[in-house]
């Protein structure tokens, strides 16, 4: 089994701070949602977040969409071998059924997660496909996983190649794996990752996006699988 955390994700709904400004209540008005109950998204509310804490960091529900897509899209999510759960920088955990399927559509994308934070489940409680809850760190998170082995993607971490780093939790008998992946544009973790991993390993030298190291983990962990 594999589990992928996306960790500290930059999804949040609108900070009061913000719900004020010109760009944010002209958007909130498009959407026909007052501004409280839509999504914070650099895409629009860029000129808002100019003195927001982190702003150049936060704002990025594209990236929980784009991974989410690539990770219900894959082979070992249709092989029924993969959990997925989105950590976000408030400490709000999203449990995302595996049967789930993801609108392409981002427009639609964003009124779904608005949605899932006024509601905490959709569509209900008898059939949760997309659930939410709050004040969970990401080291309970991991710890409820009961994962075999913990490994934190960063570019900071020990290099590794995939198929060999594969191969060799095989033979060490391996058979729950948790990748934790940064849900943020650029940085690092907030927390301490050495205190919540088994290993911190880098599959580049350089930054590349979290639905791109989650494709590269899925494709040759479904290769191991084979």
């Amino acid at each position: 089994m594999l589990t992928l955390v996306l960790a500290e994700s930059e999804v949040e709904l609108m900070p009061d701070e913000l719900s004020r400004h010109p760009a944010v209540i002209a958007h909130a008005r498009q959407r026909r949602k007052q501004p409280l109950q839509i999504l914070l998204d650099s895409n629009y509310h860029h000129a808002a977040m100019t003195h927001l804490p982190e702003g150049r960091r936060r704002g990025r529900p594209d990236i929980v969409h784009l991974f989410l897509l690539t990770a219900l899209e894959s082979i070992v999510n249709k092989q029924s071998q993969l959990n997925i759960l989105i950590h976000t920088r408030h400490d709000q955990v999203i449990t995302v059924d595996p049967k789930t399927r993801i609108m392409r559509n981002y427009e639609r994308f964003l009124g779904l997660l608005e949605q899932l934070f006024e509601n905490r489940v959709l569509p209900d409680k008898k059939q949760p496909f997309l659930s939410l809850r709050e004040n969970v760190s990401l080291k309970q998170v991991i710890e409820e996983q009961h994962a075999d082995l913990v490994a934190v993607l960063s570019i900071d971490g020990t290099p590794v190649v995939l198929p060999q780093y594969f191969t060799q939790l095989k033979k060490q008998n391996k058979h729950h794996l948790l990748c934790v992946i940064g849900g943020f544009p650029s940085g690092e973790f907030h927390a301490d990752m050495n205190t919540i991993a088994n290993e911190v390993i880098s599959l580049y030298p350089d930054m590349i996006p979290a639905w791109t190291v989650a494709s590269e983990i899925l494709v040759n962990y479904g290769n191991m699988c084979r």
